[in-house]
């Protein structure tokens, strides 16, 4: 899966940005990108605008123009066959045909927005976020923000053989808020909030989560994301359509619409969203080992957290599917099965030997005896 995730050339950058752009194929024509990200409600205002109003329609026609409208219904059954089946066959090539391999994992996957269409849905939320952050966005020569700068050009620098890397021009921005949350935009802005940098206890971790959150980019998850989406909506929306148009009345098909939304999202939605944590995960993890940190701390960060989360959705396996991420243990199990690859991969790429006495894993143990005694002591104070 991995194979083309070699070790990276180690060149000298500028902080948090790479200039170069490279351009591997021809632009195509493709439609605007403000579109997918409206496609939902797009879809479904005009499936309701249809549908209801056939409905209403249908019921001020008389009795007889009813018996002719069947009729003619019924002659032309094969008609709407033929129209179906060529709908689904449209439906079918603009599938097909916007299946692309992923450059990294080789992983093939269904994709309508061009880089260029998600650089420019990019760029308009950095801006957005940027205003609306302003009043807590750390300056450049403040030192959480070196040390921002500092661990995501390691890991810039370790992947520098990858294509989806150096057409970007990165950025770092260090928000200055309690949450525990990081994130990059497709055109390689990186925003970290000090909560997750209160959380890193080195590095090594915040390695890892920017490696996680970088591979997100790398593997084009945004725009597979909102293609996938809004794929699902032009499918839904001759049945939705329909589902207005049968139904009696306004309010049975207002349930029935909110049941169909929650149904897609469980069956379709949340379990897309969850593989690309996962592929984020594994691909991160690479890219940590790429970059000479100590990747140990992967599935020990992951436990730490499953040990310091409050939130039975982050906690509990069996609340999982109605989750957009896997809970904290099923991610830590994951990466404890590729830790042994990606040392390899480290050791591969000419990293100093780790300390076999300073084991992540070691300080997660001795961490998980001290909550299960403090647990108890509270037990005992309560039972008192």
């Amino acid at each position: 899966m991995f194979s083309k995730l070699l070790c990276g050339l180690h060149f000298p950058l500028k902080p948090a940005q790479l200039t170069r752009q490279v351009h591997c194929s021809a632009p195509r024509p493709a439609l605007p990108p403000l579109l997918f990200t409206l496609a939902k409600p797009l879809a479904r205002i005009v499936a309701v605008v249809v549908g209801r109003g056939a409905r209403v329609w249908w019921k001020k026609l008389p009795q007889d123009k009813r018996l002719l409208f069947k009729e003619a219904a019924k002659r032309h059954r094969k008609n709407f066959v033929v129209a179906g089946t060529s709908m689904l066959g449209g439906l079918a090539y603009a599938y097909e045909s916007h299946i692309q391999e992923c450059g990294v994992t080789g992983r093939r996957r269904f994709v309508a927005l061009t880089p260029d269409q998600t650089k420019k849905i990019s760029r308009v939320e950095f801006q957005n976020l940027l205003e609306d952050l302003k009043p807590d966005i750390l300056p450049d020569q403040h030192p959480i923000y070196e040390r921002v700068v500092k661990v995501s050009n390691r890991i810039l620098q370790g992947n520098r053989d990858i294509r989806q890397i150096y057409d970007k021009n990165w950025t770092v921005t260090v928000v200055d808020q309690p949450v525990k949350n990081a994130f990059v935009l497709p055109s390689g802005n990186i925003f970290v909030f000090k909560g997750m940098l209160d959380l890193c206890e080195n590095d090594d971790q915040l390695g890892i989560i920017l490696g996680h959150e970088m591979a997100h980019t790398v593997l084009g998850h945004v725009a597979e994301k909102l293609t996938m989406a809004s794929f699902v909506q032009v499918v839904l929306l001759v049945p939705m359509a329909v589902l207005w148009a049968i139904l009696p009345n306004d309010g049975v098909a207002l349930v029935a619409n909110w049941f169909i939304d929650q149904m897609i999202q469980l069956i379709v939605d949340l379990p897309f969203s969850r593989d690309m944590e996962m592929e984020a995960d594994e691909v991160g993890l690479v890219m940590a080992a790429k970059a000479c940190f100590d990747v140990r701390e992967a599935p020990a960060l992951w436990g730490l957290m499953e040990l310091m989360s409050e939130d039975p959705m982050e906690t509990d396996r069996d609340l999982e599917f109605v989750s957009t991420h896997p809970c904290h243990g099923t991610r830590q199990e994951s990466l404890s099965s590729q830790l042994a690859s990606a040392l390899t991969i480290r050791f591969d790429c000419g990293c100093a030997r780790l300390d076999q006495r300073r084991d992540p894993q070691i300080r997660l143990e001795e961490f998980k005896r001290f909550v299960k005694k403090q647990q108890s002591v509270v037990l005992v104070e309560q039972e008192k």
